[in-house]
């Protein structure tokens, strides 16, 4: 398929490039005149078909020559290439005109007996230029392999990233189930099926690169649901979204890290410090904010295994798009998070 692509590329230049070239040369040869006849006569002409092929010699020569000799930080050695080529294409159109098409046909652009050096320095200017856009042309290609080869390994980074995220989340939330079904049997069927929704989005609907923020938002209500049953006692938890959300699209499950290490390492029984989670949306801006008090006995440090992936994705996903601050201040932690979607 990508051979296919190049090669159309390919014919596409060459039919806009030579179509040009030949309505010029034809302007050229008809002293000023020109004609939908005459244009086309140019095809059947030698002269010009010899011309042509020229160009294009020369092209897939120097990009060659480019492709298998370059060398990045020898701008001398660069520009001797550039210097040569233009110079071979101009004896090459020196022998194909001087001593091959004009004693054949008998059409000549110099007058014959033209000496090489005059010949060859008069057309050393379009010579060059056909060698710079065959350099010009693998920039541009090498350019466009670079970039493909980094956003493959940015996707591939982004899907070690995500399928790190998930089991992480599977791993706490089946911890959490198993000792529910232990102390409160009763309720474990409420929370088997809040998880299968958790779940459901995880593994089907976040399978896409962007999805919209009211989705993010329905997964994050449904979490703080699960988290409110396996907690014994009144749960307090102030989850607020504020701002147009509906036309917002954001990178699904990237929220869910701030929430998760905020019951985590939290707590949320203390009606003083409740776990606060606020949404703010502001135009095409939109801005994130966790706070909790940590439980002074909490094993794990603060931010998991979730919080680096989470920093790394928006590394990849939001260059220069995002601002993320995390701080703790005596037993309170915050996280600030703002990003342009």
């Amino acid at each position: 398929m990508a051979r296919y692509r190049t090669l159309l590329n390919h014919l596409a230049f060459w039919t806009l490039f030579l179509g040009v070239a030949v309505v010029f040369d034809t302007i050229a040869r008809n002293q000023g005149a020109f004609s939908a006849w005459l244009y086309l006569r140019q095809f059947t002409d030698l002269f010009t078909l010899a011309r042509l092929g020229r160009v294009m010699f020369t092209f897939y020569l120097s990009l060659w020559v480019f492709t298998r000799f370059f060398f990045p930080r020898q701008v001398v050695v660069i520009l001797l290439q550039i210097l040569l080529l233009g110079v071979f294409d101009s004896v090459l159109g020196y022998v194909l005109e001087q001593k091959i098409i004009g004693p054949l046909t008998g059409q000549w652009f110099s007058p014959p007996g033209t000496p090489v050096l005059g010949f060859t320095l008069r057309d050393l200017t379009t010579s060059w230029l056909y060698v710079l856009l065959a350099f010009l042309f693998k920039h541009l290609r090498d350019q466009r392999r670079t970039e493909a080869l980094q956003n493959e390994k940015n996707a591939l980074e982004l899907a070690y990233l995500k399928s790190q995220l998930n089991p992480h989340f599977l791993f706490n939330t089946l911890n959490n189930l198993y000792g529910l079904a232990l102390t409160e049997p009763e309720r474990t069927p409420d929370v088997v099926l809040k998880l299968a929704e958790l779940m459901r989005y995880v593994l089907y609907e976040s399978n896409e690169h962007y999805v919209p923020l009211t989705k993010e938002i329905d997964y994050l209500t449904s979490y703080i649901g699960l988290e409110k049953l396996r907690h014994e006692g009144e749960v307090h938890v102030d989850f607020r979204v504020t701002g147009a959300v509906s036309h917002l699209r954001i990178a699904p499950l990237l929220l869910i890290c701030f929430v998760e290490n905020a019951f985590k390492h939290g707590t949320v029984t203390d009606a003083t410090y409740p776990v606060a989670l606020h949404l703010t949306a502001s135009g095409d801006t939109l801005t994130f904010t966790t706070r909790n008090r940590i439980v002074p006995k909490q094993k794990d440090p603060v931010g998991g295994i979730g919080l680096p992936s989470v920093r790394r994705r928006l590394a990849l996903l939001y260059p220069d798009q995002h601002k993320l601050a995390t701080g703790q201040e005596n037993d309170i932690f915050r996280c600030h998070l703002e990003l342009t979607t």
